[in-house]
């Protein structure tokens, strides 16, 4: 598994403050107060900025045609946010009885946030979902496929493995569904533990804390696609028809998600 393109990278991200650039640090216990079932979805937008931080390098894989990892998780984490606000989504939750989900991005500038920052984001916001985008990449211009990773028991920090398997099982196959349906050659790499990465544990894939659920907040952290495979780029990075795949994607897993949820 290329280094520039796992979950073997390092990822995370904290709320601060809005001129940071970071995600919100208000509860959301604080807002709509007659609301009585909430839920809250946090999205790390992996690396940014331009230097390293703990345990999350600033970009990791390039595309074909030359935009950074950085930039590219950025954007998917805002289409995802948009496509969680849609009829489409907002109707799952309504057939839930969610009165209020709210969802935060641990980054919304091109700012690099520690791993422990990232994690934090989720801690503080009482997230039930942690949701990590990331690129893959690789020398060999012919890979492909997307993967997505949870925590393995045996790294610690990890006290709901099944739980988060089953929503990266979820996650993965709508989002290899949506890719296929864009791009032909897509390939499906898979739901894995994170002890598969290359660096042997995902830091942003600890157990983050009890989400306004109750249930401890499920963590996953997708690697989309190599975009160093001419055929990705061209499809979700810089092709004509690059920004409607991206949506598409995404709205594909924000229903994974809202069903999950």
């Amino acid at each position: 598994m290329a280094k520039a393109a796992t979950g073997t990278k390092t990822n995370a991200q904290v709320p601060a403050s809005p001129s940071s650039g970071q995600g919100s640090n208000t509860p959301v216990s604080a807002t709509q107060q007659g609301c009585q079932e909430k839920r809250v979805i946090v999205i790390d937008p992996g690396h940014g900025g331009t230097a390293n931080a703990d345990r999350s390098t600033w970009n990791n894989a390039t595309s074909v045609s030359g935009v950074m990892e950085k930039d590219l998780t950025l954007q998917y984490a805002q289409s995802l946010k948009r496509q969680l606000a849609s009829a489409a989504v907002k109707q799952i939750f309504t057939s839930k009885n969610y009165c209020d989900v709210q969802v935060i991005l641990t980054r919304e500038t091109d700012v690099n946030l520690a791993a422990a920052d990232r994690v934090a984001v989720a801690k503080t916001n009482k997230a039930d979902i942690f949701f990590s985008i990331h690129f893959n990449g690789a020398a060999a211009a012919s890979a492909r496929g997307t993967e997505t990773f949870y925590r393995s028991s045996s790294n610690g920090h990890q006290t709901n493995e099944a739980e988060d398997r089953a929503l990266a099982r979820s996650v993965n196959a709508a989002a290899v569904a949506a890719i296929g349906a864009v791009s032909a050659g897509s390939k499906d790499r898979g739901a894995k533990a994170d002890s598969a990465t290359g660096h042997g544990s995902l830091y942003v894939l600890r157990d983050p804390g009890i989400g306004l659920s109750g249930d401890m907040c499920r963590s996953v952290l997708i690697e989309v696609e190599f975009i160093t495979n001419t055929a990705v780029d061209q499809a979700l990075v810089k092709g004509p028809q690059a920004t409607a795949n991206r949506d598409a994607v995404m709205l594909a897993v924000a229903k994974a998600l809202a069903n999950a949820l």
